[in-house]
């Protein structure tokens, strides 16, 4: 009679770890660091990598489909260039000087329940510029003048940018990513 109690304990404790495991093998090997500065992850999407299957798990658990690798770059940041987790609440300040010559989609996620009046994409085409090239884009749950992104949802966020990887006239090593600042709290 102890070995039923034993063996559910055991398929119960192989089925969470098993999970547990695979949700971090998602997230660490799928991904990389994009730089030596700021807290932007980089999505390895090429075929024939290890880090592919994992790379395209990530956004199929989203509900997603992973774009294709010779068409774009896709980086995630849930962090501010200070290390804290990106909340909702607060209101950010993300810097661009350098996407001039390629085009860009900046999105707010998680993007699974979008609220009615929230705008959590901004591309390229629709950026407004500063009047040496740069781009500034707030992110905030208020409406703020300029560039504004507003979150879907409350709690945390991640920031998606994806690149096109036609027509660049840089190079991916010298793609300088954008800085994510906390304005206010």
């Amino acid at each position: 009679m102890m070995r039923v109690p034993t063996k559910i304990f055991s398929i119960l404790f192989g089925v969470i770890g098993g999970w547990a495991s695979a949700l971090y093998f998602i997230d660490s090997v799928g991904s990389q660091p994009a730089g030596a500065t700021g807290n932007w992850r980089k999505w390895d999407l090429a075929s024939g990598t290890s880090s592919n299957p994992y790379a395209r798990a990530h956004f199929l658990l989203e509900g997603r489909v992973p774009p294709a690798q010779s068409l774009f770059q896709v980086y995630t940041n849930s962090r501010d260039d200070e290390g804290n987790q990106l909340l909702t609440e607060c209101t950010y300040m993300i810097s661009a000087n350098e996407l001039e010559s390629r085009w860009w989609s900046l999105s707010i996620g998680p993007m699974d329940t979008l609220e009615r009046d929230s705008s959590p994409v901004i591309t390229s085409e629709e950026v407004v510029r500063n009047a040496d090239n740069s781009v500034n884009i707030a992110v905030a749950r208020h409406p703020v003048a300029g560039n504004w992104i507003r979150p879907a949802m409350a709690g945390s966020m991640v920031i998606q940018l994806v690149i096109s990887n036609e027509g660049a006239s840089q190079s991916e090593s010298g793609l300088k990513l954008p800085a994510v600042q906390r304005v206010a709290c």
